[in-house]
């Protein structure tokens, strides 16, 4: 019976190109810039292609102290919104560790916290949080970068929610709305705080004597659609004209809700919300919605998080801001004149 082949190591690749292991390292890490001539890397590289070698990740992190991954804290991963922020973070981690870093995602279940054990286990090299949480005490050192969260502070990518808070208002009182059901999420996280208060104080300069109501829901298909079957007769009984949810799923709910109910959207009653994530253009009607950047927010990010891995102690900057805008659909049109008995 014949061995199996060995696998390929690094002092392989050494010998066949004539240098040292640790220039073979320096090729690997992507390190040899200023380091190693570019003839050489290339004799490195064809070393690496002839004999199959691959690099190990355990004895890298060994070496260097770092596991080349980094975890993702954020909520239901079944919200388009957050699985898009996952995709860009994990295209960003890849971009900036030409393709050798992995994303952890820790998500959280129902209004429970994510599980942030491996973060304290030391199994990442830095954290995305996308979930305003707290990290475990006995890493205060780890890197961090915040998403979407103006309130925390530190190294973070934000969304110019209130900018887009604001174009959906004057586009809702340019048609003629006066009052106005908010339909917020049941999470105390600044970026609903924000756009709510921006959407607020907007409408109500624009709209003398306007109407601003509340009501709230959790974050996903199947609360919204309850609430909007059982609560648009009261919602229109009030006088509300339309409903603007804070995050698309729950105004896609809404939608579903309101058909349901019988209520026809916009003629009866109109429905905005925030993201656009993609099924957004394909409901019906069309959901006009305040455009936020998901992907790019994750990409962003993660980009930022591999520059602070790499240098600590980098002074935190200004945060990045990522725009907003408004798309205007179908789902939106004048206010109906309401005709409810009570």
């Amino acid at each position: 019976m014949s061995r199996p082949l060995r696998r390929a190591r690094a002092v392989d690749v050494a010998a066949r190109a004539g240098v040292s292991v640790a220039t073979v390292s320096f090729v690997v890490n992507g390190k040899a810039e200023g380091r190693v001539s570019p003839a050489t890397r290339l004799r490195v590289l064809d070393a690496i292609a002839a004999l199959g070698y691959v690099t190990d990740a355990s004895a890298r992190a060994l070496a260097t102290g770092r596991r080349r991954q980094v975890a993702l804290l954020a909520h239901d991963m079944t919200n388009p919104f957050t699985a898009q922020v996952a995709a860009g973070a994990a295209a960003g981690i890849a971009e900036a560790t030409e393709g050798t870093g992995h994303l952890l995602l820790l998500l959280a279940a129902g209004l429970a916290e994510p599980d942030v054990e491996p973060v304290g286990a030391a199994t990442v090299d830095g954290v995305l949080i996308n979930y305003p949480g707290t990290l475990p005490a006995g890493r205060p050192d780890l890197p961090v970068v915040h998403l979407d969260d103006p309130a925390a502070g530190g190294h973070q990518v934000s969304l110019d929610v209130a900018v887009g808070a604001r174009e959906l208002a004057g586009h809702l009182a340019d048609l003629g709305h006066r009052h106005v059901l908010y339909l917020d999420g049941n999470r105390p996280w600044s970026t609903f705080v924000e756009r709510r208060a921006a959407f607020a104080a907007e409408f109500a300069a624009r709209v003398p004597g306007a109407v601003v109501a509340d009501d709230r829901c959790d974050i996903d298909l199947g609360s919204a659609l309850d609430l909007a079957t059982r609560r648009s007769a009261d919602w229109r009984r009030s006088g509300a004209t339309v409903v603007v949810a804070a995050t698309d799923v729950q105004a896609l709910g809404v939608l579903a809700g309101l058909h349901a109910a019988g209520v026809a959207v916009p003629a009866q009653l109109s429905v905005a919300g925030f993201d656009d994530i993609p099924f957004a253009a394909v409901s019906a009607p069309p959901l006009t919605t305040v455009a936020l950047p998901a992907r790019e927010l994750g990409h962003r990010g993660a980009v930022l998080l591999a520059g602070v891995i790499e240098d600590p102690d980098a002074p935190v900057g200004a945060p990045t801001v990522l725009p907003a805008r408004l798309v205007v659909r179908g789902s939106t049109g004048p206010p109906a004149t309401v005709t409810l008995s009570a």
